[in-house]
């Protein structure tokens, strides 16, 4: 699996955002946190590719939300056999596109490339895999053009598609991410998501692990190399994913938070 990160600038601090304390963004830390985090990607065997800064784009560190790659259903462990190419909701990131999707291309060059058609928007935040599911978020951020040409593309590849109402916050993602194909992690109001979806998640099949409302910046996981990387910060979920039989990885990103991101947002995976 290819990782691909880019680390913030000093533009940062005007990232897009509703958090209480964005006013606080210290572009400097956020670069600290960010590279503690690639280390430790790297240190779970990950392949960490890493882009430029882009000074004149405040949300790039963000970079999930620019493409979303998969693999066939049947076969997740083999190469992306499509690129879907995001266009952000927010105009002000569609510039971020280009150089995540040339360097997404020279990781995965036998993928299809499918671009979004106007008037459809779309984030990668408001996308979540797993097994053979893709629950799209219908939000703010990406409308249901949007969501209905991703459904599209993926279902030659075997995926079924869910079309979920996100009304209360940014992306599908912020308030519930998966850590394996039977398996979600999420707060009450994510999981309410995908339940308006029939056969998004449906339990026992899936698994749901409850985030408490006060612990939901612990939502938005990042499952890989066997590992869950997570914001420091949440104790109750921490020890819940370790009650779970789940390797735990906690990281300073309240840097990130405070521009309303999580661990997922700062990654775009290229198999």
């Amino acid at each position: 699996m290819h990782v691909i990160v880019r680390e913030p600038s000093a533009a940062f601090r005007q990232a897009i955002s509703n958090h209480p304390e964005r006013e606080r963004i210290e572009p400097d830390r956020a670069v600290a946190q960010h590279r503690r985090f690639v280390a430790a990607l790297s240190a779970a065997g990950l392949d960490v590719v890493a882009l430029p800064p882009e000074p004149a784009l405040p949300d790039a560190p963000f970079v999930s939300d620019t493409i979303i790659a998969l693999a066939p259903a049947h076969d997740p462990d083999g190469p992306a056999a499509v690129l879907v190419v995001a266009r952000p909701g927010a105009i002000s990131r569609r510039g971020e596109v280009a150089s995540v999707l040339a360097r997404a291309q020279l990781l995965a060059p036998d993928a299809t490339v499918v671009e979004m058609e106007e008037p459809a928007t779309l984030d990668g935040g408001d996308v979540i895999v797993f097994g053979d599911r893709i629950a799209i978020g219908v939000s703010g951020r990406t409308n249901v053009c949007g969501a209905g040409q991703l459904a599209l593309a993926v279902g030659p590849l075997g995926y079924r598609a869910f079309l979920c109402p996100v009304t209360d916050r940014l992306h599908l993602a912020t308030a519930v991410t998966p850590l394996g194909p039977r398996r979600l992690i999420g707060t009450a109001a994510g999981f309410a998501s995908l339940d308006r979806a029939a056969g998004a998640a449906p339990e026992p099949e899936v698994e749901r692990i409850l985030v408490p409302d006060a612990e939901a910046g612990a939502a938005n996981v990042l499952a890989i190399g066997g590992r869950v990387f997570m914001a420091s910060g949440h104790p109750r979920t921490g020890d819940a994913l370790r009650g779970a039989g789940e390797t735990v990885v906690e990281l300073d990103l309240d840097e990130f938070a405070r521009a309303d991101g999580g661990p997922t947002c700062l990654v775009a995976l290229v198999p």
